[in-house]
């Protein structure tokens, strides 16, 4: 019985389609890949929020007499500060605000989803 390929045979076609058979492998492989980053469970990222303690916001501020005014936008609370030198930026991120924005007249506060509730903790009715 002859076999079906013989040696020199498949040696020629692996020369003759070296590039060929290269191109397909790192297609394949790319291909895997991109399926595998496609597939993957995504995690979001979430900081887990914790209760937002007036005293904590207040004191990380120079304390209730040093706020002058507030107004909250969207995302925001944007604060008037008698003295700017008393914000503790340290205390308030550990209080949970994301970032803040200091300028020479006003502090903004970013707190992604819960600044209403913060605004409400702070100057509304869950405060008093």
């Amino acid at each position: 019985m002859l076999p079906l390929f013989d040696a020199s045979s498949v040696d020629r076609f692996l020369k003759e389609n070296a590039w060929w058979i290269a191109l397909i492998v790192v297609a394949v492989l790319l291909l895997v890949v991109l399926l595998l980053l496609l597939l993957r469970p995504h995690k979001k990222k979430e900081r887990a929020r914790k209760s937002v303690a007036k005293s904590e916001y207040l004191s990380a501020m120079g304390g209730e007499d040093n706020i002058v005014s507030h107004l909250r936008k969207g995302s925001r609370i944007e604060l008037v500060l008698k003295d700017y030198s008393l914000l503790d930026k340290e205390r308030l991120k550990d209080a949970g605000v994301d970032s803040f924005i200091l300028m020479s007249n006003k502090l903004t506060l970013v707190i992604q989803g819960d600044a209403e509730r913060v605004e409400n903790v702070l100057f509304g009715e869950e405060g008093k």
